[in-house]
């Protein structure tokens, strides 16, 4: 009786095993190639200070300040004007590199960075 037993629960292990194994995927997820990323004007600052993305990706900033903002590229390549309290700006990289941007408004709000990469 006791070898019964154990066969069965080695029989059942093995088993559990088996199903594991099969039910893992193990094929890559496929890589997107743009993404929307969200950040965030807030006491004063840009969050995060750098954003990483990849070429194609848009990014959206929401003013949650009391006060109006900008967020203007250093270069010109991107300017939103003034973005009143809870508006948002978006803008789509196609372009890979780095840009620098701040609030015209404040001068406190500079060198914030999105670094896009192919």
């Amino acid at each position: 009786m006791k070898r019964k037993v154990i066969y069965l629960s080695v029989a059942i292990l093995l088993c559990i095993g088996i199903i594991y194994s099969c039910s893992k995927n193990t094929a890559p997820a496929p890589a997107t190639s743009t993404a929307n990323t969200n950040a965030q004007i807030q006491n004063f600052a840009f969050s995060p200070a750098t954003i990483n993305i990849k070429t194609g990706s848009t990014v959206t900033w929401t003013n949650m300040d009391s006060a109006p903002h900008t967020v203007t590229s250093l270069t010109g390549a991107f300017d939103s004007g003034s973005i009143a309290t809870s508006g948002t700006f978006k803008f789509q990289f196609n372009t890979p590199g780095t840009y620098v941007y701040h609030c015209t408004i404040h001068s406190m709000m500079a060198n914030a960075t999105v670094v896009v990469s192919n």
